[in-house]
């Protein structure tokens, strides 16, 4: 039942992160990525297609008045979300050292807390036993003393 709660978990934040990851989309500077993809394409010797295919995507960008600019990369950001997205669904994360490591740190603390426990049960029974015997030792002195009194007068 542990290892089905934590692999809830584990899932959960797996799904926070694919989701946190296709939100961050949309904060991009999406020219300047195209800019640096192009750049990389052309150090890399990929393919000449695909690097003028970029250059012209920029350079229409260019041109663009500034509403169709706002456009264009509103429209590139939700379409590149949406496949990231669709992307990060297909791939599934394995989630399973995390939950291994939550499980983990869970039965540590719990460790833990019942050793401290169980060293304050014992000091408390160890102190509660050793008050215990003080006091009948002090009650037996007190009748050997009374016991002492009390032949002393009858003699």
């Amino acid at each position: 039942m542990a290892e089905k709660a934590a692999g809830g978990i584990g899932q959960q934040i797996g799904a926070a992160i694919k989701k946190k990851i296709s939100d961050s989309i949309m904060n991009v500077d999406i020219i300047n990525l195209l800019k640096n993809i192009a750049a990389a394409a052309e150090e890399e010797g990929e393919s000449d297609d695909i690097t003028e295919q970029l250059q012209g995507v920029l350079e229409m960008y260019n041109n663009m008045d500034d509403n169709d600019k706002a456009q264009f990369t509103d429209h590139l950001k939700k379409t590149l979300a949406t496949k990231l997205e669709s992307k990060l669904q297909e791939v599934p994360l394995d989630m399973t050292e995390l939950d291994q490591a939550i499980n983990r740190a869970i039965i540590f603390k719990l460790a833990l807390y019942a050793f401290g426990a169980l060293l304050l049960l014992a000091l408390i029974v160890f102190f509660g036993y050793k008050l215990y015997k003080s006091i009948k030792d002090k009650e037996k002195k007190r009748e050997e003393k009374k016991k002492a009194k009390q032949m002393k007068k009858k003699k």
